[in-house]
């Protein structure tokens, strides 16, 4: 990548996106940024880098209708376009159709620049042509209609690939399908989880009003606060780094509580990541006993315990392991209560994950409950008699939810389910089957979507 042009570097996330799909070695558009771009963003002013983000997550959401128009306007169709070009095109179309603030005339124009500095004349040509048709077509196009095929029509109309939304159709009917895709396609809220060790939820919202357009308490769980309008960025303000607060969901707020840790306790984290859920249990530990922080990237360890400096907490220990391995024996039977946050597909935070959509595949459903499978019974090892295991994934989708709970429970007589009633009470609208776990629903409760389940080990 060169040079910090927002475009150009927009253009250079989305194709390196794409060519992992097309290689198979699929990666998150976080880890890309993170691993990939980072550095180049170090270059641009804040303005420029709002404005790649925009276009980056803009164009994964409504990718299905760029593509349905860029294929309605080529002859040649979409396929036999090259991948930088299908990107430059998605680009341009994004901003002419969601981009009130770009005239059309310079979202074509960039675009055709854009195309000079990678491509042939011929191609360059071609980008001109396709777009300047496009924008002249676009109330003219023939669009699937809802009533002949209404998965068609919202493939395009929401742009989810058909495969996904059958499966959602099936289980949800079409109506609540179409809802789930239009919240999954608004810009997320940002959620921040107060660190009650160091100030409480009033504090954290009056210290906001400073620096925010509007911050209110989060119905879902005590420490909650949904903020909007927010000015700078988040690592710059005071009540950050003075470890006043972590940035979470409400949904994945509401795990720690489904673990429901006690001062003094034993705890494992055992998919700790970047120690989201780990902070939150510390807290509600009241900073008391002991919690072991698993993960098998030392680089993500090497960060949670940053965070952990900056909340103030100190009986966080960090343990790196890889989950498809079993644990040592030294951790057998140890803890009072086991978190697993397992690796999942994230359909359930399709919001805050655009790319999510475009990476899966049918397939990947079953790969990931084998996994999910694996590590809940080499993890379940550690718990001991009496204890508590809890099983979070953020995925609303049968294979890493309710078959997971079916599969553990057949191949561990020893646990039992164990029902969080003031979880289950927390959700009224909860659907069919909640007695297999609590099911967040994203576009039922407004939040990102969850399943947990907990289990206790009688033997």
């Amino acid at each position: 990548m060169t040079g910090s042009d927002p475009r150009r570097t927009a253009c250079d996330i989305l194709t390196a996106l794409d060519a992992g799909i097309r290689e198979g070695r699929k990666q998150t558009l976080d880890n890309l940024i993170e691993n990939r771009f980072d550095p180049s963003f170090q270059l641009m002013n804040q303005r420029d880098r709002n404005f790649t983000y925009a276009i980056v997550y803009g164009v994964l959401r409504t990718r299905g209708k760029l593509d349905w128009v860029i294929g309605q306007s080529s002859k040649s169709g979409l396929k036999k376009i090259d991948p930088y070009v299908q990107n430059i095109l998605r680009m341009a179309l994004f901003q002419v159709m969601n981009m009130s603030r770009v005239p059309a005339s310079a979202a074509v124009n960039t675009a055709v620049a854009l195309a000079k500095a990678s491509s042939p004349p011929w191609v360059v040509g071609f980008v001109n042509g396709l777009l300047r048709g496009a924008v002249r077509n676009l109330d003219n196009l023939r669009w699937p209609q809802k009533d002949s095929d209404p998965v068609a029509w919202l493939s395009v109309d929401a742009s989810f690939p058909e495969w996904i939304l059958t499966r959602w159709t099936d289980r949800f009917g079409f109506e609540q399908t179409e809802r789930l895709c239009r919240f999954f396609n608004e810009i997320p809220t940002l959620c921040l989880r107060t660190n009650t060790l160091k100030a409480s939820r009033e504090q954290l919202i009056d210290a906001l009003r400073d620096v925010s357009a509007h911050a209110a308490p989060s119905a879902l769980t005590p420490e909650g606060v949904v903020v909007s309008g927010l000015e700078g960025s988040i690592q710059e303000m005071a009540a950050f780094q003075d470890g006043w607060f972590q940035v979470q969901d409400e949904a994945a707020q509401v795990v720690a509580h489904a673990v429901a840790p006690r001062p003094g306790e034993t705890i494992l984290d055992a998919c700790a990541g970047l120690g989201g859920k780990t902070g939150h249990l510390a807290q509600l530990m009241d900073n008391r006993g002991v919690i072991i922080a698993m993960d098998n990237h030392p680089g993500r360890l090497e960060k949670l315990v940053q965070q952990m400096t900056r909340l103030g907490i100190a009986n966080v220990n960090v343990f790196n392991h890889d989950l498809n391995q079993a644990l040592d024996q030294k951790h057998r039977a140890l803890y009072d209560r086991v978190l697993i946050d397992a690796p999942c597909s994230g359909m359930g935070v399709i919001r805050r994950n655009p790319d999510t959509r475009w990476l899966l595949a049918p397939g990947d459903l079953d790969r990931y409950r084998e996994k999910q499978l694996r590590y809940l019974e080499n993890v379940s090892a550690a718990v001991r008699p009496g204890g508590t295991l809890v099983y979070a994934v953020c995925s609303i989708e049968p294979e890493e939810t309710d078959d997971v709970v079916a599969g553990f429970l057949r191949t561990q007589p020893g646990y039992a389910r164990l029902g969080l009633p003031w979880i289950v009470d927390l959700f009224s609208d909860k659907p069919e089957g909640a007695c297999e776990g609590v099911r967040i629903l994203p576009h039922i409760h407004r939040t990102d979507g969850f399943f947990i389940a907990a289990f206790k080990k009688n033997t």
